[in-house]
């Protein structure tokens, strides 16, 4: 009688864990939670722009002596 002891990822069993995914998962969901991630990112990055437009704006100020925009 010998006892052998698996290690590993190969040892376990993914299937029942996939199939739950698969069947609760649908594409629409997927599409429905990738486009919201963007519609909450969008208002992000006009933020991180309009902070680089300002601080450069007030660097040259500071720099130059006078305030362009």
């Amino acid at each position: 009688m010998e006892n052998t002891v698996a290690t590993g990822l190969g040892s376990l069993n993914f299937g029942p864990i996939i199939s739950a995914l698969t069947g609760a998962v649908t594409p629409t969901q997927i599409i429905t939670l990738v486009a919201s991630i963007v519609a909450f990112g969008i208002p992000f990055v006009f933020m991180w722009f309009g902070m680089r437009k300002v601080i450069k704006i007030f660097r040259s100020a500071v720099m130059g002596g006078h305030i362009t925009v």
